[in-house]
Formats: C-alpha cells, structure tokens, sequence
C-alpha cells in the first residue's frame, strides 16, 4: 500500500502553532488507514508472557530502544541568528554599517574578534595567526553550545514519552531474527481498527515516517519569543526513524509520560499468536497455555522450503 498519506499526515502536524483542528484532521486520516493486523515480535521471558496472557502491550522510553538516534531532533538552539549577529548583539555603540560591513564580510566571526580587540587596544599586539586562533576558539566554544543545547533536548525527549513500536508484517526474515531471539520467540497480533477513535490507544497510534533526522526548528520557533509553539514536537519526533529502519514498517503508540514514572502495560486489542519456525517445545507449550488464557488461537510459522518466505500455519492444540 502506498505510504504517501504519511507526507500529507505530517504535513497536518508540522506547522508551528498546531491548531485543533489539524491535529483532529490528522487523527481521522491515520485512523482510517490503520492496518488490518499489525504484530510485536517478541523473546519468550517472564514479561513477553505476561503480555501475552494479560492483552497487553509493553510501552518504554525511546532511551531503551536499539536505535540511539530513537525520537533525537536537530534544531538550531539560535532560530537563525548567526554566531557573528549573537556576537554583535552583545556589543555597545556599533553602528550600522560597522554592523552590516562585519556580516558581509568572509569571516564575520574573526571581524567581530578583531572589533572587540580594537577596542581594548590589544589588537597591534596580536598578529593575523594569532587572530585566527582566537576566532577559532569562539567558533568552537560556540559549537560546544550549541551541540550541547540539542543533546539535553534529545536525552529529554527520549525520556518523556513511553513508546511501543508494532510492525504491519509477520513475514520478515530479519524481524523475526532482530526481535524473537532468532525465530525461536512469538509475534502478537493486534487489530487496532476494532478501538473507537476516542480511545487512548487508538489516539497513541501514528505510524513511521522514515524520512531521517526530524528539523524541528520551525516548531519550535515560539521559545525565542515566549510565543506558542507546537506543543506536539515530541510526538512527531519520536515517529521520524532513518531510512534504514524502513523495511519495519512499523507504527508506534506514543503517549507522554513524566520521565519519573516507570514503564508500564497497556490493554490492548490482541487477536492471535504466531510461534517463531524454531521455537522450542518447552517455550512452544508456555506459549499456548498462556494464549489460552487469552483466549486466542496459535499459529506457527513454516518455513517455505526454496522460497526465503514464511506461512502462517494454525497450531493444532
């Protein structure tokens, strides 16, 4: 299926002062094109069980996934505001044109460094090698800022929201091997499109936008004039992934949370079970106690022999 709707769904999102009715516009779209099934792939342990026995999904914070750019932005801490204008700004009884003929210049940086020198008459004591290392000192002190501003935004944002990643395919070769320990774990089968559109879950539920690192400059715009801002920045950041992520397909369920409180389960609309095509029999007979618990049917994923595919079979109980 076509992801254009995605562009047309971010589009909604990512204006500066989110209004209401965008972000109901955006919630309408995405709800009718929630899929069919969509799965979580999972190694059989305690919690994986529990999840299973108790229709629930496992929602933590983005600092715990494999992904160490997970929910990261980008964005200029200044709104574009040069170095050399923050520079300036700081600086007393400069003209205009004193202003406008140091920004035009190829360094404007070193030109504001040879002003301040000027004026605490040190300049004729420094040469241009000297200059330049000066320069360079602000340049990189100034970097050091401002990667430093965007990194606190990241560490924050990675822990504010609680997010669970699902996939729409049980088919994938290497899903099956990066999240079910090796096809030797399960897939849960969830079907999103029987919640109300009101519910938190269905509201939770956007799906990935593998279009690489989120800019969020332009939402966040308001800080610098104490304006509004899109308050929601969190959120889409934390559904922008690397291309390299796309063969996932994945949606996610983000909700924000205070970063004080633990990762938590949520009830959710589970349907079926798929054991991996190397499971164990032990974990296999684990798998379906707990999926009669549930009160769901078992699957069993065969191996197409010649094809480097996979079917789902029903498990016979």
């Amino acid at each position: 299926m076509s992801k254009d709707w995605i562009e047309d769904l971010m589009r909604l999102m990512c204006v500066p002062q989110l209004p209401l009715e965008n972000i109901r516009a955006a919630q309408e779209m995405k709800y009718s094109k929630f899929p069919t099934r969509l799965y979580k792939f999972r190694e059989v342990n305690k919690y994986s069980l529990d999840n299973l026995r108790d229709a629930t999904l496992h929602l933590t914070f983005a600092s715990n996934f494999n992904d160490p750019y997970d929910s990261a932005v980008d964005f200029d801490p200044h709104f574009g505001s040069t170095h050399a204008e923050l520079l300036l700004d700081g600086i007393e009884d400069i003209s205009q044109s004193e202003r406008s003929a140091i920004l035009d210049a190829a360094d404007p940086v070193l030109e504001v460094v040879r002003l301040l020198l000027s004026r605490s008459d040190e300049l004729a004591e420094v040469d241009g090698k000297e200059l330049l290392a000066i320069a360079a000192v602000f340049k990189e002190s100034h970097a050091g800022f401002v990667a430093k501003t965007v990194n606190e935004l990241n560490i924050k944002l990675q822990n504010s929201y609680k997010i669970c990643s699902l996939t729409e395919r049980l088919d994938s070769l290497p899903l099956w091997a990066h999240y079910a320990n090796n096809h030797s774990g399960f897939a849960m089968e969830y079907d999103f499109q029987s919640l109300p559109l009101e519910s938190l879950l269905g509201l939770a539920l956007w799906p990935v936008r593998y279009s690489g690192v989120f800019r969020a400059s332009d939402l966040l715009v308001g800080v610098k004039t104490k304006s509004a801002f899109n308050n929601l920045f969190g959120v889409i950041a934390a559904l922008h992934k690397s291309p390299d992520w796309s063969y996932e397909e994945e949606w996610r369920l983000v909700l924000a949370d205070s970063a004080s409180e633990p990762p938590r389960n949520y009830r959710a609309p589970l349907k079926a079970v798929y054991l991996g095509s190397k499971i164990s029999e032990s974990d296999e007979s684990l798998i379906i106690q707990e999926a009669a618990v549930a009160g769901i049917p078992v699957f069993k994923m065969r191996l197409v022999q010649h094809e480097f595919r996979m079917e789902a079979i029903p498990r016979e109980l």
